[in-house]
């Protein structure tokens, strides 16, 4: 190897002069690896659909098939908690969504928002870390920090991963004993990670840590805002917010507007005001992935956040006479003659026969 390579995150994946040892290791690499150079040269690219559609790097990329992948390897990868390869395979899990988020965070949002082919426990987690990382990068959060907040979300539920199916299931509300497995989870989480050889401490903390609330009524430890760390005042925000808007067993899902005014109303209390205006202003009012009603009768889904806040970029998939268009149309609300944005809406089940990939232009 002529050079080093790294991840998104400049975590070294391979030192120059190491030689590959695989053809398996070769193709892990172009997924998740580049040079140093490479990496501040990609955060500065604007990434933009149309850009997007031309650009042959972002078609050998296809986010919604890599997290495809990466849903599978999470199913995999919890299998072996105790069984002596969890670390290495959680490693190369965390870089391949650094890798993802990095090429197109507008298709990281969507897919937190869309995706629901997996369970809870393996959808959760993901939907939490890429939305975590996406905000921690538009906040210029250092590099390392991130790949924790990353590490945090996905393993900060395995204190109670035994339990997760039954509880998501459930059409009861959960009882006293289901309550204090939820209330001991992340401390049990620590407790596996450390038998798992966890070395990363900001990692750990961010998992004691995420359940916690600036006023004190979090969970486990009743921590108060000085003592908790950034990287789980992040994660919290990432947490509430996906359980609000996902349907569970004992729960309906709450709309995207209302579970934005709900963290808002809780600002400066129970959530950091910063890091909450810093999570608001990356997945926007019209966050991706949402469904949207435009001026001239059409909907559908958000694709891209677009220069402006409450402009998006909107790939209309349902006519102004109530019928599914034969394939999405792009919109741009951003510009004078194009119909801009009358509210959000309830996601329809015909928006989820769209593959996710060609509403974000990666089947041209």
């Amino acid at each position: 190897m002529p050079y080093d390579i790294e991840d998104a995150y400049g975590h070294l994946l391979l030192s120059r002069g190491a030689r590959l040892e695989s053809e398996e290791q070769r193709q892990r690499l172009i997924h998740i690896g580049r040079k140093p150079y490479n990496v501040a040269s990609r955060r500065s690219q604007s990434g933009g659909v149309t850009k997007r559609r031309n650009d042959p790097a972002a078609q050998f990329l296809n986010p919604f098939d890599e997290l495809y992948r990466i849903s599978l390897a999470l199913q995999e990868t919890f299998k072996w908690l105790g069984r002596g390869k969890f670390m290495r395979r959680l490693d190369i899990l965390v870089s391949r969504i650094g890798n993802i988020i990095e090429h197109d965070p507008d298709a990281s949002i969507g897919a937190a928002h869309l995706d629901e082919e997996f369970p809870y426990f393996i959808r959760h987690p993901l939907r939490k870390a890429l939305l975590s990382d996406t905000v921690a990068a538009r906040m210029e959060i250092p590099d390392q920090e991130r790949r924790s907040i990353v590490t945090a979300a996905l393993t900060a539920n395995i204190g109670m991963i035994e339990y997760q199916e039954e509880f998501d299931q459930q059409r009861a509300p959960l009882d006293e004993y289901q309550w204090e497995v939820v209330r001991n989870h992340p401390r049990r989480s620590v407790e596996r990670l450390l038998a798992e050889g966890m070395e990363d401490r900001l990692c750990l903390r961010v998992v004691s840590e995420h359940h916690e609330r600036l006023d004190g009524s979090g969970y486990p430890e009743g921590l108060r805002s000085r003592d908790i760390c950034r990287g789980a005042r992040l994660l919290m925000i990432s947490d509430t917010y996906m359980a609000m808007i996902t349907n569970r067993g004992y729960k309906g899902a709450t709309a995207v507007r209302e579970a934005l005014l709900e963290l808002l109303d809780q600002s400066g209390v129970k959530y950091d005001r910063d890091i909450l205006s810093g999570f608001i202003n990356t997945i926007g009012i019209y966050p991706a992935g949402s469904f949207v009603s435009l001026e001239n009768g059409e909907k559908g889904v958000v694709i891209h956040r677009g220069s402006k806040g409450a402009s998006p970029v909107v790939a209309a998939i349902i006519k102004a006479n109530g019928q599914p268009t034969t394939r999405p149309l792009l919109r741009d609300t951003s510009i004078d003659d194009v119909p801009g944005v009358v509210s959000l809406e309830p996601t329809p089940s015909v928006a989820k026969r769209y593959q996710l990939a060609s509403l974000w232009g990666y089947d041209a």
